[in-house]
């Protein structure tokens, strides 16, 4: 159960990121899972983008935190702290996985309806 409309934002943050991350010259891939566990149902985004340092993690859930120059990748530095709210009032979590070069994961854990 969920608000569909938040949930497309959220989904279309992470998919419009893993493209927009690419490094010049490199032909995007986006991987799509969705798998769960005893309580979440755990959808992953997954790219072959510029990656992020782990000493950002926390960062980039930030508002208006960016992690590069606009003239690099356009944006607000708005989406990723939108998506992490939107999970949230969902009661999940997002989290997110990465190496500068190695591209990025982001999980999205969503608490399974009761029966």
């Amino acid at each position: 159960m969920g608000e569909p409309t938040g949930l497309m934002q959220v989904f279309q943050n992470l998919i419009g990121n893993a493209i927009k991350f690419t490094a010049p010259g490199v032909r995007p891939r986006v991987r799509i899972s969705a798998s769960e566990d005893e309580a979440n149902w755990i959808v992953t985004v997954r790219d072959n983008g510029i990656g992020i340092a782990p000493e950002h993690f926390e960062r980039i859930f930030v508002i208006f935190q960016r992690l590069h120059a606009q003239d690099l990748y356009e944006g607000t530095g708005m989406g990723l702290a939108i998506c992490k709210k939107i999970v949230e009032r969902h009661g999940g979590h997002i989290r997110v996985d990465s190496a500068p070069g190695s591209g990025t994961s982001f999980s999205v854990y969503l608490p399974k309806a009761a029966a």
